[in-house]
């Protein structure tokens, strides 16, 4: 209850417009530039969104906020992307959306975030021997891949590699299941909505879950997830080592999809799902979301 109360209070009472305008700001340009980096971007896609995203940037401008606000700053940049490809293609938009694009175009002519990234795998994994600041710094969710096989013993390794994680009283939590039986996949993606696009293309998911029995009472109600989400990091680190591409997939989901995932999979009851990863070896170009970063300064508070 004492964490329900602050989750209620800040979804009903909360009258933090900044800080919401910003999340759906967020939400929606990530949905258009994944699509811009799919493997075959599908003409006119995603119009519902992009009108959101346009919708969310009026709301933004009557707060008269910054427009040097990354969430800002990306979404203009995102649509008038958005708009370029089109034209790229030789591509109609509706006109309604159309002239909703050109008008922020024409509003927001000097305003520039990060495009979308067109690189080689050789140009992608260049940096995975380096020193930890550019290694770190070199990783992106990468949602393209071939259908060359990811042996176990290579996945085995990155485990290993991940197990090294913060782990408390070293408890040792986190359970993996490899999942690439075509079938198995297919049916997880349909029920995970979040790959459209790219999930089909996974030659492995990798679904990551906690063991609740380690964990004593409620005080710790938060380790599963804590460590796990360590655990996950320190593992798409290690695919990253290992020349594989891979793009994390939530397991935000309702009761009925947890339980056709642990039917599909036979996942024990006592474990809690944390997330998926889907995973490949990579083509040899491919489109990344640059996902800007907020800086340090940005987000951090001195007491």
């Amino acid at each position: 209850m004492y964490d329900l109360k602050r989750r209620v209070y800040d979804k009903v009472y909360n009258k933090s417009d900044i800080e919401k305008v910003k999340r759906d700001l967020a939400l929606a340009y990530h949905i258009v530039e994944k699509g811009l980096t799919m493997p075959e971007p599908r003409p006119g896609f995603g119009k519902a969104v992009v009108m959101i995203l346009i919708d969310t940037v009026e709301r933004y401008e009557k707060f008269q906020l910054p427009e040097n606000d990354l969430e800002f700053t990306q979404s203009v940049s995102v649509l008038k992307e958005y708009l370029h490809y089109h034209e790229e293609i030789n591509f109609s938009l509706d006109q309604d959306l159309l002239g909703r694009l050109i008008s922020i175009e024409e509003r927001y002519a000097k305003v520039e975030g990060q495009k979308q990234i067109r690189t080689s795998k050789a140009d992608y994994f260049k940096d995975k021997n380096a020193p930890f600041d550019q290694f770190c710094q070199s990783r992106y969710s990468v949602r393209n891949y071939t259908e060359e096989e990811v042996p176990m013993h290579v996945l085995h390794d990155c485990i290993n590699l991940a197990q090294r994680s913060p782990s408390f009283c070293n408890r040792q939590p986190n359970r993996v299941h490899i999942v690439k039986s075509p079938e198995k996949k297919k049916a997880i993606l349909e029920i995970q909505n979040g790959n459209r696009g790219f999930g089909h293309l996974a030659e492995t998911l990798i679904v990551v879950s906690s063991v609740v029995s380690t964990t004593k009472d409620m005080h710790e109600r938060f380790e599963n997830h804590l460590n796990g989400g360590l655990f996950s990091m320190t593992l798409l680190n290690a695919l990253h080592y290992n020349k594989i591409g891979a793009c994390s997939l939530n397991w935000s989901v309702s009761d009925d999809k947890d339980m056709k995932l642990r039917e599909i999979i036979d996942i024990p009851h006592n474990e809690v799902v944390l997330m998926i990863i889907a995973c490949g070896y990579l083509p040899d170009e491919f489109s990344i979301a640059s996902s800007p970063r907020k800086t340090a300064e940005e987000i951090t508070k001195m007491h």
